[in-house]
């Protein structure tokens, strides 16, 4: 009896560091992903990716992708839901970002409520601004505490400055 409790401990700690070690190559995956971000176990955030990366996209668990890019998407929306993820794409033009870019944004991160989301861009630039407005806009976050995680991806332009800034009024109590 003794012995088989020893082998049962045994193949659980085996299990388990495999389980770790798995985990910890996948991370390593998701890393590699133009500025790829995790915001929270919840949501990360990145640049634009290589189609075949979306499978440790979905291997960590997301549920959703969001394109902010313009123009034709196709492919990478067939690639997305052949794995079984929902896709969205918000035509966001780099210079000129909206109100209701953003508000479409908002409407599909309240639909997904505790799923795991995906946000991605180019390069994460506006991806990561739209994280952040939702997080201080809807989720309430302190905006000293959010701002931490834009300003790894990056410092925004006047143009994108702009944007925060006309958002942050749109949404003033």
């Amino acid at each position: 009896m003794k012995t088989l409790f020893s082998m049962v401990l045994i193949f659980i700690t085996i299990g388990s560091c495999l389980q770790n070690a798995r985990a910890d190559e996948l991370n390593r995956q998701l890393l590699q992903i133009n500025n790829f971000h995790f915001v929270s176990p919840q949501l990360a955030s990145s640049g634009l990716l290589e189609l075949d990366m979306y499978a440790h996209i979905e291997e960590y668990g997301f549920k959703h992708v969001i394109n902010l890019i313009p123009g034709n998407q196709t492919t990478e929306r067939k690639k997305v839901e052949s794995l079984g993820l929902s896709y969205q794409q918000i035509e966001v033009a780099w210079s000129e970002p909206t109100l209701e870019d953003f508000e479409r944004f908002t409407s599909l991160m309240k639909q997904y409520k505790d799923d795991k989301v995906y946000v991605h861009c180019e390069a994460n630039y506006r991806a990561s601004t739209f994280v952040y407005l939702y997080r201080i806009i809807e989720l309430k976050m302190a905006e000293s505490e959010a701002i931490k995680d834009l300003k790894l991806i990056w410092q925004p332009s006047d143009t994108w400055q702009g944007f925060i800034e006309k958002i942050e009024f749109s949404y003033q109590d």
